[in-house]
């Protein structure tokens, strides 16, 4: 096998066992639909776009001071590991 060719597949391995496991979950037709669409115009998977949802809105509820875009970018800039946590001051 060429080594470029190991790589990739040790590189995609990889990656798979960061994953958490998944389960199905059963969604209305209508949902499904509006995440394919919003999936494929935000380069996302279909699972990954549920899941962005279900992380704004749980933020979104737990903060319902904060206007959903800034919750949005708050989200975004943790995944790029732009954040540091917050540690209070003692």
């Amino acid at each position: 096998m060429p080594a470029t060719v190991k790589r990739k597949i040790e590189k995609t391995t990889s990656r798979r066992e960061e994953r958490e496991p998944t389960i199905p979950v059963r969604v209305s037709r209508s949902l499904y639909g509006d995440a394919q669409k919003t999936a494929r115009a935000e380069h996302r998977t279909i699972a990954g776009q549920v899941e962005y949802w279900a992380r704004v809105g749980r933020a979104s509820l737990d903060n319902p001071d904060l206007p959903v875009e800034f919750v949005r970018s708050i989200l975004a800039a943790q995944s790029r590991r732009e954040v540091e946590p917050f540690v209070p001051e003692e």
